[in-house]
């Protein structure tokens, strides 16, 4: 049975939902990154299925430029109403279903997909073991040879980041009060024969080096307000983003046995 979120969550997503590009987060330049490998990784004409899909963006995005035909679901009903404003609007109704639904399990109903993914979505679960869960039932829904692209924040990442911004003097950074990052040797585990971690990718390991480390320093010792469009984050998302291994924001690329 799909498990309710708490209300708090619920309350604090569907407040968001009329944000539009930062409804997912307040750093539009990270969002942007997140769907630029998206968009990379995904063949074109793939059927796809977003894993808490919020406000519809990254899947308008896929079926725009990918040509991409896919199923969307959030647990916020207020998301899943932006959602359905915005592939409205894109005159994609027929390209992209969207539902309202909780997990876990991930729902079966709507059949196989090539390509699954969530993006900072799962982070929202409250144990380890509905996170546990909502992973592992992912490969109920992937066709044999099918790919989930886990997109969700890591300790492991923040830690990186963390240590060098306290040798600049600078305060860690903890993950927000109403996520749960994942450990990524805890993750890796999980896998089995039939569905397993593939490989593991630095989404955006450079952007993060430089916009939380580098110009948070900068703008620290020059008494300045700190910017997501700063000219510094702006260059850095340009950047190819694995260089070392700094940020939570990871992609486990997960694969079903064929």
């Amino acid at each position: 049975m799909n498990a309710p979120p708490s209300d708090d969550i619920l309350g604090f997503w569907n407040e968001r939902a009329s944000l539009g590009a930062k409804a997912g987060t307040n750093d539009f330049v990270l969002t942007g990154i997140e769907q630029r490998f998206l968009l990379d990784f995904i063949p074109a004409r793939a059927r796809v299925l977003d894993i808490g899909c919020g406000n519809g963006g990254s899947l308008v995005q896929l079926t725009k430029e990918k040509k991409c035909k896919g199923v969307g679901f959030d647990f916020s009903e207020k998301m899943i109403e932006a959602a359905t404003i915005s592939v409205a609007d894109a005159a994609l109704q027929e390209s992209i279903k969207l539902y309202h639904r909780c997990i876990p399990p991930i729902p079966t109903e709507w059949g196989l997909f090539e390509i699954a993914y969530s993006q900072r979505c799962l982070i929202n679960l409250e144990n380890v073991e509905a996170q546990k869960q909502a992973v592992l039932s992912v490969a109920e829904v992937l066709e044999p040879g099918g790919a989930y692209i886990m997109l969700e924040c890591f300790n492991e990442g923040s830690e990186e980041t963390n240590l060098l911004r306290r040798r600049l003097g600078l305060e860690a950074m903890e993950a927000p009060w109403h996520n749960l990052f994942f450990d990524l040797a805890q993750v890796k585990s999980w896998s089995t024969p039939d569905f397993y971690v593939e490989r593991v990718e630095h989404v955006s390991s450079t952007y993060h080096f430089l916009s939380r480390v580098v110009y948070a320093k900068l703008a620290a010792d020059a008494g300045e307000e700190l910017r997501y469009d700063s000219r510094i984050n702006l260059l850095a998302a340009q950047l190819p983003q694995h260089i070392g291994e700094f940020g939570p924001v990871k992609a486990c690329i997960w694969r079903k046995a064929k």
